[in-house]
């Protein structure tokens, strides 16, 4: 990046806003090296990506058969480099995209990585070469347009558009610096999103892709209160998209499924808090009458727990 934008970027931490999955590169790994491998694994997908647009139009029997062969050597590659990659990091965690590029993706959001900074910044898509998987971005907040290979960028899902109605108060991206401000939506109309934001009372017409969930909404979804619900219900942020990937949706299973254990222990603590009442409430009668048999009841009641807990 140009000088003047390092020096916009000084309080860079500030502006940094990284993806939920991402882990930041290990100082000790040799970067050129894990590149390359990401790199690699792109080529690889891209050329499966072609073998597969292939087989889809091909009609003569010897092709499909030789296109197909063509695919199984590809995906052992694949599977190869996956497995190299994660020797190289000392990790399965993906430091850097793993995602090809497609041409549906210009104008879309996405992080963008910065090598010199090693953070990850809002850009948009300007421009893509599938051949090469390189694309040209642009910083949001910035005029300086970058080419940058795939590894190097998140394209982010398109935000689901009944989230975010007249009134509701959500995250949005301020375009002078690229960051996520709380706002509220004062209307919506075919230029976009009005946004008043909440810091500084600006307004602001932006598209569906700059809006998120208020961190607010998102903590309120994960304090569900699951002992009023009499089945699990996945909540709006946590539902697949259409245009989710496989690693976005791999991560709403992991929270989906740890919400589940939560309800079914909430469900089951709620029991143990009820049976415990109703036994406390009887014991206290049985108590005012024969002290001696209350007593002893509560020791055939904890008798009965040590053996249900065996």
């Amino acid at each position: 990046m140009s000088e003047a934008y390092k020096k916009q970027k000084i309080d860079s931490f500030d502006y940094y806003d990284p993806p939920e999955n991402y882990q930041p590169p290990v100082q000790q790994l040799d970067q050129s090296k894990v590149m390359d491998a990401y790199k690699t694994l792109i080529m690889l997908k891209n050329h499966m990506f072609k073998v597969n647009l292939l087989l889809s139009h091909e009609e003569e029997s010897s092709t499909i058969a030789e296109l197909k062969n063509i695919k199984d050597e590809l995906l052992l590659a694949k599977e190869a480099q996956e497995k190299e990659i994660a020797s190289l990091q000392k990790t399965q965690d993906n430091l850097f995209s793993v995602n090809r590029l497609n041409g549906e993706d210009i104008d879309k959001l996405a992080k963008a990585y910065h090598e010199q900074d090693r953070k990850w910044y809002n850009a948009k898509l300007i421009q893509i070469d599938t051949e090469e998987q390189e694309a040209d971005i642009q910083f949001i907040g910035y005029q300086e347009v970058v080419k940058m290979h795939a590894i190097f960028i998140k394209v982010q899902p398109i935000p689901d558009s009944k989230l975010f109605a007249v009134g509701q108060q959500c995250e949005a991206i301020y375009s002078s610096d690229g960051r996520y401000y709380l706002g509220t939506i004062e209307k919506v109309t075919e230029e976009g999103y009005h946004i008043r934001f909440k810091k500084n009372s600006n307004r602001e017409i932006v598209p569906l892709i700059y809006l998120r969930e208020a961190k607010k909404q998102l903590n309120d979804s994960k304090k569900m209160n699951f002992e009023e619900m009499d089945e699990f219900q996945v909540p709006e942020n946590l539902k697949y998209l259409p245009t989710d990937n496989e690693q976005q949706r791999q991560a709403k299973k992991k929270k989906i499924k740890a919400m589940k254990q939560t309800f079914k222990l909430s469900k089951i603590t709620k029991y143990a808090q009820e049976k415990q009442s109703s036994w406390q409430s009887f014991s206290q009668k049985i108590s005012t009458l024969k002290p001696d048999l209350g007593q002893k009841a509560e020791t055939i009641y904890r008798q009965k727990c040590d053996q249900l807990k065996e």
